[in-house]
């Protein structure tokens, strides 16, 4: 049986988490306050298509079947772990770099988007808590007795607030409007994204003790 109750509930976890800041919004976040607009939203279609990705598994019962591994598990979260130093790495030395004339100059020489789009991608295909968002909010969103067809119309529910969530991050930190107190806040953010990951990569690896 389809309940919308559950499913307006379902919906309501997957918003709370999107929203909430991640390595996923914050780097949306950090790339479009760096490189500008375009930037952002390539970096939150990568992004968006993870979560899809993650999102069509588990409504077709893959993902289960993978994260019942523990060895998938294990090498997810070190790949994870490495892949978020990595981009701590990037926002540290993004930060301490940048002023107004570096960031005109990244910003001039940015004409290829695929770079952030894979980098989105990779931060949510290699983050296991993506996998565990969607196996809570599908047990949220559908019953036993649910049909076949419903994982799949809140998965598609699901990806479209995500596509509004991650746009929004982007278009909001590439406002020209904003820009001078982003200008001015840019080394922070970036510092403070840096020991986001790190901190994010450090959980990953902690849990394998």
């Amino acid at each position: 049986m389809f309940e919308f109750s559950s499913f307006a509930a379902a919906l309501g976890v997957y918003v709370i988490g999107t929203a909430s800041p991640g390595p996923g919004n914050l780097a949306i976040a950090n790339t479009s306050l760096n490189y500008g607009r375009t930037p952002g939203l390539a970096l939150a279609a990568g992004v968006i298509s993870g979560s899809l990705c993650w999102g069509a598994m588990t409504a077709a019962g893959v993902s289960a079947l993978l994260m019942s591994n523990i060895q998938i598990i294990l090498w997810l979260k070190v790949f994870g772990a490495c892949y978020l130093f990595f981009l701590a790495w990037k926002s540290v030395r993004s930060a301490l770099a940048h002023n107004a004339t570096t960031v005109a100059k990244a910003r001039a020489k940015q004409t290829r988007n695929l770079g952030f789009y894979l980098q989105g991608l990779g931060i949510h295909l290699t983050n296991p808590k993506a996998a565990l968002t969607w196996f809570t909010v599908t047990t949220v969103g559908l019953s036993v007795n649910a049909p076949a067809w419903a994982s799949f119309v809140l998965v598609a529910a699901c990806a479209l607030l995500g596509f509004l969530i991650f746009c929004t991050y982007a278009l909001a930190f590439s406002a020209h409007s904003a820009e001078p107190f982003f200008a001015r806040t840019r080394k922070s953010f970036g510092l403070i994204c840096a020991a986001f990951y790190s901190m994010v990569a450090i959980g990953f690896l902690s849990s394998l003790l």
